[in-house]
């Protein structure tokens, strides 16, 4: 599309060429007749050590003494192509642009996978072209097309059989990529990646770090709920445990007054009373107690004073009992003291 497509400068030797276009990324292709390009081979060295090793080998063959350059490797092998830095950042200045991706217009033309040798039309002039299992293995710029013995020797000093067929040049137009990427700028292509994913992990960590504070809060707001809910519950319940507490300081004080009294309970009294009368024909009509008395009316068959005495004196809480006739003929009136109990203390 238009709208990405980049703006390209093309800088030749006697002039600039500008872009029409004003938007887009801007490429800044330097000619071949500008670059100077070779093949290294570092296989022999370590991994580790090859991007040094080579910048040394550049050093020592650049013509340049402040030189730029781009670098694609394929394995151990780098194709290098170098041009004037300085004549570069000039021109850069000279056309007001602060910031441009700088590409050989060898990586703007069609990479060859396989072995060809060829002649291709440039911005400026003529560049031939050694390609073999993928390599850019040779490469020369000529003003002119080249004549038979030129493009033979070129042949030759690649260690290549000389052929007589005169080249044909070969024009097409710049490709919308390169087709190699310099270390640098895949470096700058794997930062911009990394950049991506610290930001997404950064991104990541903010939510989640928010749902666990949302999470915190929302638990202490319902930690705060049950709190006020117990308050309310214990301001409820309160009144029933102070009742119920009251009834138990009552029962205890009620059985501490008890334990005073030195008689049993009248309930006690009628209990045993009633185990001593005799079970048929008989009914308590009467009941009086006063402390350390008590006098009682039955009715009965049984009309013997002499054994409700002897039958109640016999218990030890009983003594001084009498018997004696009621105002009817069939009653008898029964009165005796109670003797004092001592109770053990728990």
């Amino acid at each position: 599309m238009r709208l990405f497509s980049p703006r390209r400068y093309l800088q030749k030797r006697n002039e600039i060429v500008t872009p029409q276009s004003r938007k887009g990324r801007r490429e800044w292709v330097i000619s071949r007749s500008l670059c100077y390009y070779r093949l290294f081979s570092l296989t022999d060295i370590p991994a580790a050590r090859r991007d040094s090793v080579l910048q040394l080998q550049i050093k020592q063959w650049s013509p340049f003494q402040d030189y730029a350059s781009y670098i694609v490797w394929q394995g151990g092998q780098a194709q290098v192509w170098i041009w004037d830095k300085q004549q570069q950042q000039n021109l850069l200045t000279e056309t007001g642009i602060k910031k441009a991706t700088c590409l050989p217009e060898s990586l703007l033309r069609t990479r060859c996978t396989k072995d060809t040798i060829q002649l291709l039309q440039c911005l400026e002039g003529f560049e031939g072209q050694i390609w073999i299992d993928g390599l850019l293995i040779g490469s020369r710029w000529w003003a002119q097309i080249p004549n038979e013995t030129q493009w033979a020797n070129f042949q030759r000093a690649h260690s290549l059989p000389a052929s007589t067929e005169e080249p044909s040049p070969i024009e097409e137009a710049l490709l919308k990529r390169p087709w190699g990427r310099s270390k640098k700028h895949f470096s700058r292509f794997k930062l911009f990646h990394e950049r991506i994913w610290v930001t997404l992990g950064a991104a990541i960590f903010i939510v989640v770090l928010t749902w666990q504070t949302v999470s915190i809060w929302k638990w202490q707001q319902a930690t705060e709920q049950l709190q006020t809910q117990i308050d309310e519950l214990n301001e409820n319940v309160a009144p029933i445990l102070a009742a119920r507490n009251q009834a138990f300081a009552d029962k205890k004080q009620s059985e501490q007054i008890l334990a005073l009294a030195p008689y049993p309970s009248q309930l006690e009294l009628m209990t045993q009373v009633a185990e001593k009368l005799p079970r048929r024909n008989t009914k308590l009509i009467e009941w009086f107690y006063q402390i350390g008395e008590l006098r009682f009316t039955i009715e009965t068959r049984r009309l013997d004073p002499t054994f409700y005495v002897k039958t109640f004196q016999a218990l030890p809480l009983f003594r001084d009992v009498k018997a004696e006739t009621g105002r009817k003929s069939n009653q008898i009136i029964i009165s005796m003291q109670l003797t004092i109990q001592m109770k053990n203390e728990k």
